[in-house]
């Protein structure tokens, strides 16, 4: 399970793919995105340890096949949306 600071970092990714989008869409998408993870990481502060281990345990039970790696070169919303890691 990711940390509250990997969470923040994805974040702090969508804002500047914000600042980076073409369209306004993209833009606010980028910033929904960006408020959902840190969310995300604001709710894992709240978790007790051992919580955050029973996490970590259902989602090793959930990952049956191996990770993919991304095509050379390729980040950006890739990584964001957690397509590759």
């Amino acid at each position: 399970m990711p940390t509250s600071d990997e969470y923040r970092q994805t974040a702090e990714e969508c804002y500047r793919l914000a600042q980076e989008a073409k369209t306004e869409t993209d833009r606010l998408a980028c910033l929904d995105l960006a408020r959902t993870w840190l969310d995300a990481a604001s709710r894992q502060d709240q978790m007790t340890p051992g919580q955050i281990a029973e996490a970590d345990k259902l989602a090793r039970e959930r990952t049956t096949e191996p990770e993919a790696s991304p095509p050379e070169g390729r980040t950006g919303w890739r990584r964001v949306f957690g397509l590759f890691r």
